[in-house]
């Protein structure tokens, strides 16, 4: 018996080479999809433990939600506007105001108040001086100034101490560039 077999028509895998291909991608298949369902489980079980603080916070939230009243709020927020009010007088700038008092107050004149108003930008000022050319050149120093302007000289009065000590008491408001 003859028998012919072309085998050029026909296809020879290693089937071996095939199959142990085929297991090793089932094998990363699989360790994948057990990483995919323990990620699960763990976002689940996350999620539940979220939804019951969430649960929890709500209710607090609620309950203390119904036991403040009109007036506790607005107690409240009488509070904080104080707070706030301490808080910006802490964050005024005394050493730039101060230093440029230095440069305009000149010799003979001696403040004893100061007085600013963050609200309107102005400035009070009150004091002594020697003589009504000193306060005299106060204000053309404080008028020269480009940080203060609309200088204004509200009330002065003679001063005295004992006999031989006299002088000028003033109050000068004027508005005053904080920055």
């Amino acid at each position: 018996m003859d028998i012919r077999i072309n085998l050029a028509t026909r296809y020879f895998y290693n089937t071996r080479k095939v199959n142990t291909g085929i297991a090793a991608v089932i094998l990363v298949l699989l360790l994948l999809l057990a990483y995919n369902i323990a990620s699960l489980v763990a976002n689940v079980s996350t999620e539940r433990a979220l939804k019951k603080d969430m649960g929890i916070l709500q209710a607090r939230f609620d309950e203390s939600a119904k036991g403040i009243t009109e007036k506790q709020y607005r107690d409240l927020l009488k509070k904080i506007a104080e707070a706030n009010a301490v808080i910006g007088k802490k964050a005024f700038d005394w050493l730039l105001l101060l230093n440029r008092l230095e440069e305009v107050v000149p010799e003979g004149v001696a403040l004893g108040a100061i007085d600013p108003s963050l609200k309107d930008g102005t400035l009070k000022l009150s004091g002594g001086a020697r003589s009504f050319g000193a306060l005299r050149s106060l204000m053309e120093s404080l008028e020269s100034s480009t940080h203060f302007t609309d200088v204004l000289l509200l009330n002065q009065g003679q001063l005295s101490v004992g006999e031989k000590q006299k002088g000028i008491s003033f109050t000068v408001t004027c508005k005053v560039d904080f920055t």
